[in-house]
């Protein structure tokens, strides 16, 4: 959903497809670098809040992963086609659960009918879970510490100049 949101806005900030003969000339306003790069982030917004139904979830990822500069019209460009979607797919959903929409089922027409499904979590389940967590932090604050301290050593063996760094290299090499 991510990558087909994004293609559309791509395809859409290409003034359409002269190969399939799909060309507006209305689309040729938006035909720079800027509205083309705004227009993914927007379309991979629009995906993740069409695949997860969490529209500030797509703002989010796509401002992190799909914006190469961020600015505050970027942001409610995308907080609008997020709320767009959710709008969209809500009345898709409506529609879905009067029966209408086929092999889809009543789930709407992408997340499947969970409506019946009762989760119970029992305490040693949670407890696994936090103590997965917990080591998921110790080893990722570890890894931290020691890209740290390879940096450093890194930075410090650079400022030294080129014979530091070819005895870095044969060093890494055996």
């Amino acid at each position: 959903m991510v990558h087909t949101g994004a293609c559309i806005a791509s395809l859409l900030g290409q003034g359409g497809s002269r190969k399939y003969h799909l060309t507006w000339t209305w689309l040729r306003y938006f035909k720079n670098d800027k509205d083309r790069r705004d227009l993914i982030t927007c379309g991979s917004a629009a995906g993740v809040a069409a695949a997860f139904r969490a529209p500030v979830g797509g703002v989010l990822f796509a401002l992190e992963e799909a914006a190469s500069w961020w600015r505050s019209a970027l942001l409610w460009r995308t907080f609008f086609t997020t709320a767009v979607v959710a709008v969209v797919l809500r009345s898709l959903i409506e529609y879905c659960r009067s029966g209408k929409c086929g092999l889809f089922g009543k789930g709407g027409l992408i997340m499947f009918d969970i409506s019946s499904t009762v989760t119970t979590y029992s305490t040693p389940d949670l407890l696994v879970v936090i103590v997965l967590g917990v080591i998921g932090g110790l080893l990722g604050s570890l890894y931290n510490y020691f890209v740290d301290k390879v940096l450093r050593t890194y930075s410090i063996i650079n400022e030294r100049g080129a014979p530091f760094k070819i005895l870095l290299v044969v060093i890494i090499l055996f």
